[in-house]
């Protein structure tokens, strides 16, 4: 709830990322009492983990459509 809050902030500011996590809540109660099943928290890295598995995806994509895919050149300071 942490990272949705402030991914909403960071866009948005601070009121409507404060109405934001508190619709999140209030999602996330509904849901529980309804099917009576524990909320399970996601994790703090699952947005960049997310992310890495996306671009994973695309790079097995491109290579399949038969592009060659070479690591980026790391710059030195």
């Amino acid at each position: 709830m942490a990272s949705h809050r402030k991914r909403i902030t960071k866009r948005q500011g601070k009121m409507k990322g404060r109405i934001a996590s508190t619709h999140l809540l209030v999602t996330i109660t509904y849901n529980i009492l309804k099917t009576g099943e524990p909320y399970h928290e996601l994790g703090l890295n699952y947005l960049e983990e997310k992310q890495n598995n996306k671009e994973l995806k695309m790079i097995e994509y491109l290579k399949k459509k038969g592009y060659t895919i070479a690591p980026p050149e790391q710059q030195t300071a």
